[in-house]
């Protein structure tokens, strides 16, 4: 007769990464039925990903180039690869938690309950680099100073997304105890928007309330991946270190509260 010894189970959240490495075909799966779903029968592909922002951009520029000219001349530079970056982050953590709490597939098969995040996570990096790559096009073509400093956008991107990850399982783990969590989220991100120097440059803002912007996290990621695009600069070291705890402790809490919830998310949503 053999006995199942519960205590000889791993932590769920040691778990959860042995079932990701094992279902890894799936996370390819699930990368791939997010940009068929997405592009499926359009004429303009991934250019949707430049839609919002680039719509942004115009409407923003039309109203703060010449109010902004001191601190960030060819304002249009400056504020483009900002709404990039916040367009990663508030979709991808709205699409995360909509789609793991809203989705019943947990009734019908199991799998990592991160997968989707993480699929929807990869799906995000994907735009992002696409857009970029159309980004940096249109900046050689206006003779904007690029240099080696790009060189770090990798790395920026990288953390970024560990935030970004970190913040979705949050969200998720909040959603499935209260449904209003993703609703109140979606209202409270355009009000975030303004928290940091997404649509103005700090340099506005007065030096006594400087550091009340780095209370919203996402204000180290956008200057680091704004600053070789519109400055030809590298962001120095204390950054990265910065963004790396933040990333790396964010994470962390994320997995682990949405690990432990795992188990009960067929019966919650």
């Amino acid at each position: 007769m053999i006995e199942y010894d519960s205590a000889a189970r791993p932590p769920r959240a040691l778990e959860e990464l042995h079932e990701l490495r094992a279902h890894a075909s799936l996370l390819r799966a699930l990368v791939a039925r997010n940009l068929k779903v997405r592009y499926k029968r359009s004429a303009f592909g991934f250019l949707w990903t430049m839609a919002s922002p680039a719509l942004m951009l115009i409407v923003l520029s039309l109203a703060f180039t010449h109010l902004f000219a001191a601190s960030a001349p060819a304002y249009p530079a400056y504020v483009f690869p900002g709404l990039l970056l916040w367009n990663f982050f508030a979709q991808t953590t709205t699409m995360s938690g909509e789609e793991m709490t809203g989705s019943d597939i947990w009734k019908r098969m199991r799998f990592p309950k991160t997968a989707l995040a993480i699929s929807t996570l990869l799906t995000g990096i994907i735009n992002l680099t696409l857009a970029l790559m159309s980004l940096l096009v249109i900046l050689a073509v206006a003779h904007r100073p690029l240099g080696l400093a790009l060189m770090t956008l990798p790395l920026t991107i990288v953390l970024t997304a560990m935030f970004v990850l970190g913040a979705s399982l949050i969200l998720a783990s909040g959603a499935l105890h209260f449904a209003d969590v993703m609703p109140a989220w979606g209202m409270l991100l355009p009000a975030l928007m303004f928290t940091a120097p997404v649509v103005y440059p700090a340099a506005i803002v007065p030096p006594s309330l400087r550091p009340w912007l780095q209370l919203n996290p996402m204000t180290l990621y956008l200057e680091a991946f704004r600053a070789p695009l519109y400055s030809n600069s590298m962001p120095d070291a204390s950054s990265f270190a910065q963004m790396l705890a933040i990333a790396v402790a964010t994470l962390a809490l994320g997995w682990l509260l949405f690990t432990r919830s795992a188990d009960d998310i067929a019966y919650r949503v």
